[in-house]
Order: C-alpha cells, then structure tokens, then sequence
C-alpha cells in the first residue's frame, strides 16, 4: 500500500514543524537496500513511518472476519534540532508523535467495527523497541512483536479485540528498485517500502464478548518516507490480492487531480516461490464497475474493480465483502478512507483462480491539500 500518506497528511495538520517545511528531513531518492531484522525498525530522520497489517480470517463454522491493524510515527523534529533542547528537558519532551488505528469487519454480521489511539513516544506510552532479533511496535496496550518465526499482534478495542499470530510463509518482499518506491514525478517522491504478502495467520477475535478461535491469511506492509503528497494528486486506491495459487499481487493508483493515473502508479506480483515481479503503470489496467456511496461522509467510493494484468495472463474481478468499511479517524489523523475486506475471483492463464484480499481508498471525502 502507499501505507498510508494520510500520516504525512496529519503530521502537516497537526504537529508544529520547523518553516522550511520537509527541509532537515531524510529523504527517499535511490534503492533501499533493506536489511532484516535492522529494517523492521523505526528510521529515525524520515519524517512517517508505518506498520500496517491487513487480513481475512475464519472461524470453525466458516464465519468471516476481515481486520486491520495500524501504527504510525510522525517525526516532529528534523534530525539535529534537539540541539537547541534544555540540557534536562521534560521526560515528555519527545521527538515523535504515534498513532493507531484498529478495524474489524464482521461479513455475516454485516457490520463494520473501528478504533483509533493517539500517544506521544515517551514515558512508556509508545514507540518502537528493537531487542535483536524481535522488533515491538506498541501504543496504549495495542502491539505489533515481530520475530523471524512469526508476528504476534494484540488490540483490545472499544468493541472487539485482536489476538493473532502470524507466521511468514514467504520472505520479505522489497517493492519498486530494491524497496524504492515512487509516488510522484520528482525522484525524492519515494518512500522505502516493502510487504509480507503471506502470512499464515491465527488466534481469536472477540466480538460483544464472544471469543472465538480464527484462522486465515494476513499482509503486511512497512514504508518510510518523508515526501508529502505531490500537489497535482487527489488520494489513491491500494490493492493487495491473495491467490489460492499462492501468489500475491499488490497494485497502487495514484488519482490525478486532472482524471486518470499518476504514471508513478506502479504494482508488485509475486510468484509462488517468493520471487518479486516489479510492475510498471502500463503493464496493467484496472476498470472501476460499480460504486458506493457513504451517508456519513458523503464520499462515492468504487466498489468493484476488473484487474487485468496482461503480462501475467491475469483477469480478475475483485468485489467488497461488505460494502461500508470506511473509517472516519476524528480524534486521531482526521483523515477519512475506507480500508475493507474483499473477495478476488478470475483467471490465471488457463487457470481458474480466486482469492481474498483488501482494498485502501483515500481522498473521496476530501482530496488531500498539502
């Protein structure tokens, strides 16, 4: 996924920065080279950072659940400012700014489920600790512990609780040139970006008290950046699709503000073995088939999508399992998208395929102005 600009968006919105805007910040502008464990980190000096998973899950009697589960670091501090910081400053005084979203959608129910966290890093409240060779993520009690063996994620929400363990069954997978990954026409447009595409996931999901045992597939994917949106582009749509072949395919389209694509829009597929396939704007082609639109927000979001891959001898047609998944972030980014649940079915070559997967939305309530 882009993984989520709206973090660059809240931190321009909400956080004081120095006038020189992005300037003092590390920026994105060739190959990542990434390094594992070294890179489930924070990267201090680039100004958002995120950690973003995604899933569908099942329980025994086939009941579906889809779920997402979130943490951002917005740095308010370009590298070298705490220079000018009192010799003894306040155990509050920090660097950077957390934030947490949490997401349940219960397809059988019909009903959709979110929660937001909001924390400074410091005093224990949040941050990101790197005990080699594990990696925690962690804001109010919401966690994400990443190991070799398997990611450990826990969120006790207002209305539902995750507890899920997830074990990569497939290495991680760098996007773009060796992690780099463009988002606009100015190389330094970029974030360092890479996926777990296929994580065996399991645990239990409670839900108006009731716990239940799950199991399932879960994505996730980790960016760090410090480019803001460029100006001529309104929002994005972020597909990550699960194949019951055991492939995965992961596309962005950047939405110009003029209509049509950004030629930065770019895609990643990876095939059974692991290996990543880089895919340019022009190697696929995605047709908007119907659309929904939210009484709450107001904004008229696709809601079922033709993929088609060319070059892969791919035709797939991806349709939401419910249709209101849109998160409405008040008290933390201020930020309005729909992240939600989908079901993919379709043709591999000569092959009949389908599949699960999740679709992020943003800019239809309110392009994003920066």
């Amino acid at each position: 996924m882009i993984r989520v600009f709206a973090s660059l968006f809240l931190s321009l919105l909400l956080v004081s920065t120095s006038a020189s805007g992005e300037e003092g910040f590390r920026s994105v502008a060739g190959p990542c080279d990434l390094s594992f464990p070294r890179d489930h980190g924070a990267h201090e000096g680039y100004r958002t950072e995120w950690w973003y998973y995604t899933g569908n899950l099942k329980t025994s009697s086939r009941k579906h659940y889809g779920f997402q589960l979130t943490f951002f670091r917005v740095e308010m501090v370009p590298p070298g400012e705490e220079k000018d910081w009192p010799r003894n400053p306040s155990a509050w005084r920090t660097r950077n700014l957390f934030f947490a979203h949490a997401a349940l959608s219960d397809i059988e129910g019909k009903r959709f489920f979110h929660d937001e966290r909001i924390a400074r890093g410091a005093v224990g409240l949040a941050g990101v600790e790197m005990k080699d060779p594990s990696t925690r993520i962690f804001l109010d009690g919401w966690s994400a512990v990443l190991r070799e063996e398997r990611h450990a994620l826990e969120a006790a929400a207002g209305s539902f609780d995750l507890d899920l363990s997830c074990k990569p069954a497939k290495p991680p997978v760098a996007h773009g040139l060796r992690g780099y990954s463009r988002k606009g026409e100015d190389p330094k447009s970029a974030s360092c970006y890479y996926s777990f595409t296929r994580l065996d996931a399991g645990g239990t999901v409670t839900l108006g008290g009731v716990t239940e045992k799950v199991h399932g597939l879960a994505w996730m994917d980790h960016e760090f950046s410090s480019a803001p949106l460029e100006k001529n582009l309104t929002g994005w749509d972020w597909f990550s699709i699960q194949l019951d072949d055991r492939t995965e395919l992961m596309i962005y389209l950047l939405r110009l503000e003029t209509g049509g694509y950004s030629p930065a829009s770019s895609g990643t597929f990876v095939k059974t073995s692991g290996e990543a396939v880089h895919l340019r704007h022009g190697d696929f082609r995605v047709e908007v088939l119907d659309r929904w639109e939210s009484r709450r927000s107001g904004a008229r979001y696709p809601s079922k999508w033709s993929i088609r891959v060319p070059i892969l001898q791919l035709d797939l047609s991806v349709e939401p399992n419910l249709a209101d998944q849109e998160l409405i972030t008040a008290r933390s980014t201020q930020v309005t998208y729909w992240e939600g649940s989908v079901s993919v079915s379709g043709r591999s070559g000569q092959k009949p395929v389908k599949g699960v997967g999740y679709v992020e939305m943003t800019g239809y309530a309110k392009p994003f102005d920066l």
